[in-house]
């Protein structure tokens, strides 16, 4: 009797293959992906380029987590259709007398023995995957000697761990199949109906307004909070997105489960069979459309993501700025303007707009936003705080070429181009303070400046002062509070890269422990700590650092070379649109085999409804309208669903960053809007796909 059944199992195998083979080409390409993905997250490289404790690796952490999450859930999709078709030679098995601990053993043995063989066949093609991948990356974003391909083996570790939890959560199913009682129970789950209650005509626009106001809310509000009423909104405030995704739901609720025949009984009576198919399959239909619409707004906005890392706007604006900046304490024995003119002889570089001045930092008192500890926002007032640079007039117009007027006694705040500061106004300063005279002089905003190559060389902002109030605002100022300025251009930019580096390694040689700060260092903040016996978080020493780091360093005094700032720029959104990318990829994915695989079980659920109307005279051209609309529904509206939706909230998100739409994000938005109609196109292609594989499955 063993060897008879295992006989039959076998030649069922043979027979129903598609079934075996989808289940494991999801494991294998849930396994491949992750793993691929981890063994470049966890590459030496890319571990480099995220700081340790930032913002951008709790980001990798979180793609990488989603990125599980996606797999998790094709995965066990697919396992769910496999033990749904599994369940009818089950059930027949047990009906013809054979018992559970006969078939048991042989259903486990045929789940693992797909499970490690696909396991294992992703695990190892992981490695050239990964590594073809990155030299993808590498072609088409930038290839350097930094941006080497590394093996990461903690990836590949990840990527064991990941295969033996989704064995484990693969048998777990498998345990819950198996123990099913009743045989009417197991004989009938292909053919269970999930009938709902009719809903009313409301219900969708109760969803899309849900949905709406659940985004707006979360996002919106904690914005208008924070600028108007100087409030954070507490963390609970994000379960408001719950209340979006209830719109979701209601929303394919809505469209699934719709039957009421209305106003339009002649078009509801013509598809009274599509709509009840519909409504048999009501919750699961419905379940699977708000996971296609989820994974489908994931994807778009990890494209999303990889668009505004990826917008070098900022670096090209060479008319807003010099292309080599260099700022350091003035007592310090750095390169001279003759050692930066040799070495641009030595490399041919024809040196353009060139500028040494000395300029002084004077301590400001400024108003800025904080937080308190019940989080709430208010105007912190900080009289004589903290060291800024101040730039005279002339000195200014001699660097920039701009012509500009600031009378005496009122200042002007030099800004990047590209930001705005929530923490500290523009506005803020109202007083300056020579430490070694200690005379305090009393100033009013003027407004801004725009160069970008000066805004970033103090903290909170670089201002600019009429000639008359520098001169006497610095009168007797100790150098220790005075900096060497040079700004310049060279002719040839794009053949820049060589002079840049031997200039950064010359000026990295130079340096010395009196500019060895972190980049945040305050020495009057430091000073005035010491004094009320305090610990000044940014002390210390050791942040120099070495000339192949300098353009992610920490350092104080790091110079501003465009050309090593655009390769690196370029170096590091390489690893995170490569990050974004691959959500991209895998939720993409995940959507595309949920979508095709469920069009196919629909096809099978209804079989023998297909047959029926055949018989009943249903034309071949009827039954393929009723599976076409059946169909159709399931890819048509999730798809417009998830990619409004992910439209809308990058528009919030863009809004909602600094209150205003840069000419950069409205690209990137007309960009996601272009990569969702093109996703609509290829998603159609699958449905055209799954559409002819339907046809064939209930012989039309």
């Amino acid at each position: 009797m063993k060897m008879t059944l295992h006989k039959l199992f076998s030649k069922l195998r043979r027979q129903n293959k598609g079934q075996y083979l989808m289940l494991g080409f999801c494991i294998f390409l849930s396994v491949l992906l992750l793993t691929a993905f981890a063994l470049m997250y966890f590459s030496p490289t890319v571990q480099d380029f995220l700081p340790e404790g930032g913002d951008t690796r709790k980001l990798a952490v979180l793609l990488i987590g989603v990125t599980a999450v996606g797999c998790t859930i094709f995965t066990l999709y697919a396992s769910s259709l496999f033990f749904r078709f599994k369940s009818r030679e089950y059930g027949i098995f047990l009906a013809l007398g054979t018992s559970k601990k006969q078939l048991n053993p042989i259903l486990f043995r045929e789940l693992g023995y797909i499970t490690i063989f696909s396991a294992i066949t992703g695990l190892v093609l992981a490695i050239p995957a990964s590594y073809f991948i990155w030299k993808l990356f590498e072609f088409f974003i930038v290839s350097t000697e930094e941006m080497h391909y590394q093996f990461g083996f903690q990836g590949f570790l990840f990527g064991i761990c990941f295969s033996l939890i989704l064995a484990l959560l693969l048998f777990f199913y498998g345990a819950r199949f198996v123990k099913k009682s009743n045989i009417m129970d197991i004989l009938r789950t292909q053919h269970k109906t999930e009938l709902v209650k009719l809903i009313p005509s409301w219900t969708g626009k109760l969803g899309i307004f849900l949905t709406a106001a659940g985004l707006f809310t979360a996002m919106v509000i904690p914005f208008f909070s924070a600028r108007v009423w100087n409030q954070k909104m507490p963390a609970f405030f994000n379960a408001f997105y719950l209340l979006a995704l209830a719109g979701i739901y209601l929303l394919m609720l809505s469209i699934v489960a719709q039957g009421k025949a209305g106003r339009r009984k002649e078009k509801y009576y013509k598809n009274l069979v599509f709509i009840s198919m519909m409504r048999f399959k009501a919750k699961s239909t419905t379940r699977n459309m708000c996971v296609i619409t989820l994974l489908l707004f994931t994807s778009l906005f990890a494209a999303f993501y990889g668009m505004l890392y990826s917008d070098t706007s900022s670096l090209k604006n060479l008319n807003n700025q010099r292309a080599f900046t260099l700022h350091f304490p003035a007592r310090e024995k750095q390169v001279s303007s003759d050692d930066i003119r040799m070495l641009a002889d030595k490399y041919q570089m024809d040196l353009q707009n060139f500028s040494k001045a000395e300029v002084s930092n004077l301590v400001i008192s400024w108003k800025h936003r904080d937080m308190s500890d019940d989080g709430k926002y208010f105007m912190k007032d900080t009289p004589e705080g903290k060291l800024a640079l101040f730039f005279p007039v002339s000195l200014y117009q001699e660097i920039t070429g701009q012509t500009i007027d600031v009378s005496k006694g009122s200042y002007k705040v030099i800004i990047s181009g590209n930001s705005s500061s929530f923490w500290e106004p523009e506005d803020g300063l109202y007083a300056a303070f020579n430490p070694s005279t200690e005379t305090s002089y009393s100033l009013q905003y003027a407004g801004t400046l725009e160069f970008d190559s000066l805004a970033n060389i103090s903290s909170p902002y670089t201002y600019v002062i009429s000639d008359e109030d520098y001169s006497i605002m610095t009168a007797s100022l100790d150098r220790a509070y005075k900096e060497t300025l040079y700004t310049f251009d060279v002719a040839d930019y794009e053949a820049s890269y060589p002079f840049a580096e031997a200039l950064a390694k010359e000026y990295i040689s130079h340096a010395t422990e009196l500019s060895d700060y972190m980049g945040l260092y305050d020495f009057w903040e430091d000073k005035t700590a010491s004094e009320n016996n305090e610990e000044y978080g940014y002390a210390g020493k050791g942040n120099i650092p070495e000339p192949d780091r300098l353009m992610m360093a920490d350092w104080k005094y790091a110079p501003s070379f465009n050309i090593l700032t655009q390769q690196d720029f370029l170096q590091g959104i390489s690893v995170y649109v490569m990050l974004c990318l691959y959500i991209f990829i895998i939720a993409l994915s995940a959507v595309t085999i949920i979508a095709y695989v469920r069009s196919i079980s629909a096809a099978e659920d209804n079989k023998e409804l297909f047959q029926n109307l055949e018989k009943l005279g249903g034309s071949i051209n009827y039954r393929k309208s009723i599976l076409r609309k059946q169909l159709a529904r399931l890819f048509q509206y999730p798809i417009a669903a998830g990619c409004l939706l992910a439209i809308f909230y990058a528009l919030l998100m863009s809004i909602t960053n600094d209150g205003q739409i840069a000419a950069s994000e409205i690209y990137n938005l007309l960009r996601l809007t272009a990569l969702s109609l093109f996703l609509a196109a290829f998603l159609y292609l699958i449905y055209r796909k799954a559409l002819k594989k339907a046809c064939k499955i209930v012989h039309i």
